[in-house]
């Protein structure tokens, strides 16, 4: 482990260059931020909270200086402090870094740091001087007295990143696709997003929000509406015009052949950064139609088919194919692709298998009875006219997920009774998304908490009623969630003709043959390394088939992922260490992008409320429920962004793999 030698952090200098009783930040794992990668020794890091020096041969003015050229290229130049200031420093530092510290005033120099952490407009201005102004004002030898060093006897790598980007799965760099809308440039708003994934405008309808929950803006009054700024960006775009403008790719017929199989969020993704690399991509699919689960599981209301359509089709204007009615296991195997002359597997085969409530007796052919897979696979065909569907009197809905909302609220367009949802646990615990849960109330849709499913109740194989029995939660210190109790003597009924087991799904591991070569974990899903990698060489899984059922953003983004890995894998032979996902580790080990009492001098401007389809107007259709932002809506909201970027960098003793320049011009 490197101790920490010295270093200025959250305020706070530590000194342990002559002491034998070493001090440290406590949130800063020192032993998890020993090395970068395998065998290469982190010898210094620096950010916006300050700077930790682990190695007495660390130059800190090198260091100090390459996280200055960075934020000198990243400023936007909207205001003088930051523009002015980062030029400035930057050549201080450079005449320290080569020998002539004496020929700076270093007191100008601390004079113009100071103005830009106290009046630029955004986070990169106002937190990269925190780091030197600790040093000047606590090490100050370290800067004015540094010994010439040579450019190249250290790596470094650096990253700018916010909040919001971290808690993206994907990595996708928000406050410049928001930038552009402020711009009025909705085209290059996609074109950022295009980087990362092809459906656009699919996720900017259905996406979690992971973004959100972090963005900065929560401190001041309510976050920034990320995912309808993305939408809009999409619709004002148009479904395939960006993209040809972002990337025009040919394959090469020489080039490698790579089998995806499932063109679902995942498949589809790996398969889009493959063909934008060169490689000639393949996709098969056991239905008939590209989108997996976002085609089958996600109702018109929520995601209009034909946008997902339009999306998926950028497969073949690539020049990728899509192969329909292909079913792992039954029309071929892992071993038949390799020997069609594939040079790598993708697995993106999703979790079809829906779970039923698992009751002692339950029968699961009772008329009425589904589980939520199958449910809104048969609302998914009744939509599009392939075989109408409409439900009589009251359904009940088992589950707290995104799954039991969209069955729920697909339910509540087909009956001519009452939709009940239970769920066994709270409202505040329930995973699903908050806004699905309020429009699930605003279209009538009852929900029973605290509630569990005891019985199904049937007559002459038609289900007539689901017995529930009522729990309360007792608090478990160091939990948080609560231990469950079911209250005796409580037990009720609720009279249905429908009941829908929403309560997950799973891996259909036939698909898969032990001539295959895949191990699975624990939980039934595809073992996989953190490349995604699988146990036989070659084939690497991700999405729903590797982690259980995830979000539309969780399997694009393991997508690319695998895309990188297998680019890895085909052109080294094996899959290598990847910087960027090292430097969000570190982010995370070290909760260095949390804030306890955050500060910030705004004035409230209050959030756009997203226009929606009234409740009337709901009933008995599919139309998309909200509607888009405006071009001045979107830029009015696009302006509550904060940009709250940060710059990290690290200095290390032996070269960093993949890094051949030294400097990282990455923003994800």
């Amino acid at each position: 482990m490197n101790p920490l030698i010295y270093g200025y952090w959250d305020g706070v200098f530590y000194d342990n260059r002559q002491t034998f009783t070493p001090s440290a930040p406590e949130n800063i794992p020192l032993e998890q931020f020993s090395q970068f990668n395998p065998g290469n020794p982190i010898m210094s890091f620096v950010g916006d909270r300050g700077f930790l020096v682990m190695d007495r041969r660390a130059d800190l003015a090198f260091t100090l200086w390459r996280y200055y050229q960075r934020a000198a290229r990243e400023s936007c130049g909207k205001c003088t402090p930051c523009r002015a200031g980062t030029l400035i420093i930057v050549e201080a530092l450079e005449k320290a870094v080569h020998g002539k510290a004496g020929e700076v005033d270093w007191a100008f120099v601390e004079r113009v740091a100071e103005q830009m952490k106290e009046t630029s407009l955004c986070g990169i201005g106002l937190t990269t001087p925190v780091a030197l102004l600790g040093a000047l004002h606590h090490c100050p030898d370290e800067i004015t007295r540094a010994k010439a060093t040579p450019e190249n006897l250290y790596d470094y790598y650096s990253l700018m990143t916010a909040p919001c980007v971290e808690a993206c799965p994907a990595h996708v760099d928000i406050p410049r696709y928001i930038d552009y809308i402020k711009a009025g440039e909705p085209e290059m708003s996609s074109a950022v997003l295009l980087k990362h994934y092809p459906l656009v405008g699919s996720c900017g309808r259905v996406c979690v929000r992971y973004c959100e929950k972090s963005c900065r803006r929560r401190f001041v009054d309510e976050p920034v509406d990320i995912k309808n700024l993305k939408r809009y960006a999409a619709d004002a775009t148009g479904p395939m015009q960006t993209l040809f403008h972002y990337a025009q790719q040919q394959t090469n017929p020489l080039s490698p052949k790579v089998a995806v199989i499932g063109a679902g969020p995942a498949g589809i993704n790996c398969a889009y950064h493959l063909l934008l690399q060169g490689y000639e991509v393949d996709i098969f699919e056991a239905n008939s139609h590209a989108g997996g689960m976002a085609q089958v599981g996600i109702p018109q209301y929520r995601l209009p088919k034909g946008l997902l359509e339009s999306e998926t089709e950028v497969i073949t204007e690539l020049g990728g194919r899509y192969f329909y009615h292909q079913r792992l296991g039954y029309d071929f195997s892992i071993s038949d692709l390799f020997k069609r002359g594939y040079n790598a597997i993708f697995l993106g085969v999703g979790c079809s298998k829906g779970m039923y409530l698992g009751l002692e007796n339950e029968d699961k052919t009772l008329e009425g009875y589904y589980n939520g897979i199958d449910f809104l696979n048969k609302v998914e065909r009744s939509v599009s006219g392939t075989k109408p569907m409409k439900l009589t009197g009251d359904v009940v809905v088992v589950g707290g997920g995104n799954v039991a909302m969209d069955c729920a609220r697909s339910a509540v367009r087909l009956t001519d009774g009452t939709v009940h949802v239970v769920y066994r646990r709270t409202e505040e615990g329930m995973p699903a998304d908050h806004e699905e849960v309020l429009a699930a109330k605003a279209e009538g849709i009852q929900f029973h908490f605290l509630s569990v499913q005891k019985e199904i109740l049937s007559e002459e194989h038609q289900v007539t009623g689901l017995k529930i029995g009522k729990m309360r939660e007792e608090k478990v210190p160091g939990s948080k969630r609560g231990k469950l109790i079911e209250i005796e003597g409580m037990d009720t009924v609720l009279p249905c003709t429908t009941l829908i087991a929403a309560i997950g799904q799973r891996l259909d591991q036939q698909v898969l043959c032990d001539d295959d070569g895949i191990m699975f974990n624990a939980r039934g899903n595809i073992q996989v390394s953190e490349a995604l990698a699988t146990t036989r060489p070659g084939v690497f899984a991700g999405g729903d088939a590797a982690t259980g059922p995830t979000t539309l953003i969780d399997g694009m983004a393991q997508g690319q992922i695998a895309a990188q890995s297998i680019n890895e894998y085909l052109t080294r032979g094996s899959v290598g260490f990847v910087a960027r996902r090292r430097m969000s580790q570190l982010l995370k080990l070290g909760h260095i992008l949390e804030e306890k009492d955050p500060s910030i001098d705004l004035c409230p401007q209050p959030r756009h409320r997203l226009k929606t389809l009234s409740t009337e107007e709901r009933r008995g259709n599919f139309e998309e429920v909200d509607l888009s932002m405006s071009e001045d809506e979107a830029i009015r909201e696009a302006q509550r962004c904060m940009r709250c970027y940060r710059i990290y960098g690290v200095t290390t003793q032996l070269p960093i793999p993949g890094n051949a320049t030294h400097i990282q011009n990455q923003a994800v």
